[in-house]
């Protein structure tokens, strides 16, 4: 069967619920990089009728909006659009000016590969969200924890590593960003974030917007996790584009001073590692504490935040990798899954 096949029917099944985006689809033959599989052990569509608790936990570090209602299961649903697409809702409000939030976390880590996550937020359509912003910051990024206090885990012993923010809302004009601040040992060896603000940044930035997400409408981002690269796309008319300022490079470290490979463009090599990846929707604290001291416009407008599905294709350099913690999970350890979702389409 060729290759001709395999994109028309990808590209019919585009066409019938737009689910079908894969690696192979990335122009410029970045996809060969990657697996024509999805890694099970992080991969969902989300498509049970309840959240898989054998491949995800409910986020209960990060504050009181999280940790006092991580048990709470009216804030992670599984719900269905009018035209059947099934999705994991994940909610934040603020009843009687109480906010409550929460996230999910893979119970594996992941590593070198390509990401795609199709989302949408609904509850920034209002006129008074749209005029005064919202305390709420939903996201999409990784780190080396696992954020869950009852079982604390970390993917790396290693003082350098990258988190990676594939999603996040900005309460400002731009709406979301993406963006990689690292952690490292200095010359000083004392354990730092590397600067975010002012002339001196060093946190790597794929792009500071310009997309405003007030719409509750459906958007699909990709991101290639490579041993050389960090790169953000986005599907766009039935194909993906290279979105965002720049791409950000893996640089040889400077070891006399680390900090000085840590720009907007560059990641010194140390800090790649394997990570835990969070889908959330947290309250952003420093608004909070604007909006209750009534220095803020902002508002607690109910949100939620809705995935159909998060995929990763693992990179060819770790096809048979494990790693710290991953062998435990069911589904882990690097077994294949096929992606036959193409052919279960032709046969419907």
């Amino acid at each position: 069967m060729n290759m001709n096949y395999f994109a028309f029917v990808g590209c019919l099944l585009i066409s019938v619920c737009a689910k079908a985006q894969t690696p192979k689809e990335l122009p410029n033959k970045n996809g060969e990089q990657y697996t024509t599989y999805r890694d099970n052990s992080v991969s969902d569509e989300f498509n049970s009728n309840s959240l898989d608790t054998n491949k995800w936990s409910r986020r209960n570090s990060g504050g009181a909006s999280i940790q006092n209602y991580d048990t709470d299961e009216s804030l992670v649903v599984i719900e269905k659009d009018a035209d059947g697409t099934q999705y994991i809702s994940i909610k934040a409000s603020a009843p009687n000016g109480v906010p409550k939030t929460a996230g999910i976390v893979n119970k594996a880590s992941a590593f070198y590969g390509f990401y795609t996550v199709r989302f949408r937020f609904r509850g920034f359509n209002t006129s008074d969200v749209k005029e005064k912003g919202s305390i709420w910051h939903p996201s999409v990024w990784c780190g080396v924890t696992n954020h869950h206090s009852d079982d604390k885990r970390k993917s790396t012993k290693s003082k350098f590593w990258t988190e990676i923010d594939f999603m996040e809302w900005e309460n400002g004009a731009n709406g979301w960003s993406s963006d990689a601040p690292a952690r490292l040992t200095d010359s000083y060896r004392k354990t730092r974030k590397v600067v975010t603000k002012g002339k001196d940044a060093e946190k790597a930035i794929m792009t500071k917007g310009p997309f405003k997400t007030y719409a509750p409408e459906w958007q699909t981002l990709g991101l290639e996790y490579t041993p050389e690269y960090i790169k953000l796309w986005q599907w766009k008319n039935g194909k993906w584009e290279h979105i965002g300022e720049r791409v950000v490079h893996f640089v040889e470290e400077d070891v006399t001073t680390p900090e000085k490979k840590y720009t907007l463009s560059t990641i010194g090599k140390n800090a790649r590692q394997p990570t835990f990846w969070v889908l959330g929707n947290i309250v952003a604290g420093y608004i909070l504490k604007k909006v209750e001291e009534g220095t803020t416009t902002h508002t607690m407008n109910d949100l939620a935040t809705d995935f159909d599905f998060f995929r990763y294709y693992r990179h060819n350099s770790i096809l048979d990798e494990d790693w710290l913690w991953e062998n435990g999970v069911r589904n882990g350890g690097g077994k294949e899954l096929k992606d036959t979702s193409f052919i279960e389409a032709i046969k419907k």
